[in-house]
């Protein structure tokens, strides 16, 4: 095995919330199994906890999660004057990277991924355009997490370095995610979990489980989830005079996520215009930028997309080299239930993606009961399944679906990190933003094979 090493520094970092949230903790998490060695296996499995999510558990089923990404959380603070370090190495797998949060709000604080990530010496970045993906060896890294915010200057960045600095907290929490891994390996991308070591004021280090206990690493519960109060929730869906599939539209509209006040005031109050920022939320990630359309089987018992896939980088399949040109690193449309749940029914992505020869996909939405018999791989057609427990909270016909962009490469230009205010979804993301419309099953089998 290859000598791994890795430091990430860590210090404290703190907010304030500025919605009128609910903050929840979901139940606790079996712990992840990585690291090369026993020692090392012990310290990743005592400081993260996950991996999360599961779309199978409730518990575990929170913050709109992807099914193409498997997340392992750490929650922790520092004795003074003391640095953590970790031991990594690059996943094989589409994507891999490590993002800071406010404990308070989840919103992002930066991020440190596999690209912007460089090879100890003697090793290889295998995420580089062009470079070799391949072989189990050289494929470690070093990283720096400080406790600082991120510099106003890019220029004024450390390299390798993680700014999870908020004013006035200590807690840190982390999330390290894994996309795609390819075919064969775990969920780790067969390179195990980060192994973190402690190395104390006074100049001793400790590893394992004493280091885990040094940090106070928090192994009891996965992070703590932003959720809409269930009375606010209905306050907001249930207002009089609206029609029965509200929020969503007849002809659904998507709406870019700026942040989660933002979303919940489109939706439900109407109010989409302004200039918000783009500050995240709900433990997103720093790569991904997303857009999202409330949907309603009150107008239609299915919902047919039609849009162009971006070009993304195949890699499941072992793929021996990064591709070289593409416009995004990752693609993925998800069906969710709600802002009220945060739940997710499941994911499409990119390698599981049927399109024609020009990139034009159709997706069929509906109850498993529903789906037309000529929505199937076979004719062109994909399915994924609407939520059978409509919004989560009561409201059986309603559910919401999100798209992801991550990574788009400068010569794309219609990737949502393009949008820049609300309501330039269209203008700017062209036929890579699908069409939806509701129909009926019986209107969808009538289109017989290779249905458009």
């Amino acid at each position: 095995m290859p000598s791994l090493r890795g430091k990430i520094t860590a210090t404290g970092a703190a907010a304030a919330l500025a919605l009128g949230v609910t903050v929840l903790a979901p139940p606790a998490l079996a712990a992840a199994h990585g690291g090369r060695t026993d020692q090392g296996r012990a310290a990743a499995d005592c400081f993260w906890f996950g991996p999360t999510p599961s779309l199978a558990s409730r518990e575990q089923n929170y913050a709109y999660p992807d099914s193409g990404a498997t997340y392992w959380a750490a929650m922790f603070t520092l004795p003074v004057g003391a640095t953590l370090t970790f031991d990594g190495e690059y996943a094989h797998a589409r994507y891999q990277s490590l993002n800071s949060y406010d404990v308070t709000t989840h919103v992002p604080t930066d991020a440190l991924n596999d690209v912007s990530t460089a090879p100890d010496p003697g090793s290889r970045n295998p995420y580089l355009p062009g470079a070799l993906r391949a072989g189990g060896t050289h494929r470690s890294y070093t990283a720096t997490v400080l406790g600082e915010q991120r510099p106003a200057d890019p220029a004024a960045r450390a390299a390798n370095t993680l700014y999870a600095g908020v004013p006035g907290q200590r807690d840190i929490a982390l999330l390290y995610r894994v996309y795609l891994p390819d075919r064969g390996r775990d969920a780790t991308g067969g390179t195990g979990l980060p192994r973190p070591s402690l190395h104390l004021a006074d100049g001793t280090t400790v590893t394992g489980r004493a280091a885990c206990d040094a940090v106070r690493a928090q192994h009891r519960a996965t992070l703590p989830l932003t959720s809409l109060a269930p009375d606010t929730y209905r306050a907001l869906r249930d207002q009089p005079g609206k029609p029965a599939g509200f929020p969503a539209d007849p002809s659904p509209v998507w709406h870019t996520f700026y942040n989660s006040a933002t979303t919940i005031a489109c939706a439900f109050q109407g109010q989409c215009g302004g200039t918000p920022a783009k500050s995240g939320g709900q433990y997103s990630n720093r790569d991904n930028e997303y857009v999202s359309t409330e949907v309603s089987r009150a107008y239609g018992s299915v919902l047919v997309l039609h849009g162009k896939l971006p070009r993304t980088p195949a890699t499941v399949g072992r793929q021996p080299f990064v591709a070289t040109r593409t416009d995004l690193r990752y693609w993925s449309l998800c069906s969710n239930e709600s802002v009220a749940t945060t739940a997710a029914v499941g994911c499409l992505d990119d390698e599981d993606l049927v399109t024609d020869r020009d990139g034009d996909y159709t997706v069929v939405l509906s109850l498993p009961q529903d789906r037309p018999r000529n929505a199937t791989s076979a004719n062109g057609v994909n399915w994924l399944s609407l939520s059978p427990r409509g919004d989560g909270a009561g409201h059986l016909d309603n559910s919401m679906l999100i798209l992801r962009n991550m990574l788009p490469s400068a010569a794309f230009g219609h990737a949502v990190q393009d949008t820049r205010v609300p309501g330039d979804e269209r203008a700017v993301m062209g036929p890579y933003l699908p069409t939806a419309a509701y129909t009926t099953t019986a209107a969808f089998e009538a289109l017989g094979r290779h249905p458009r």
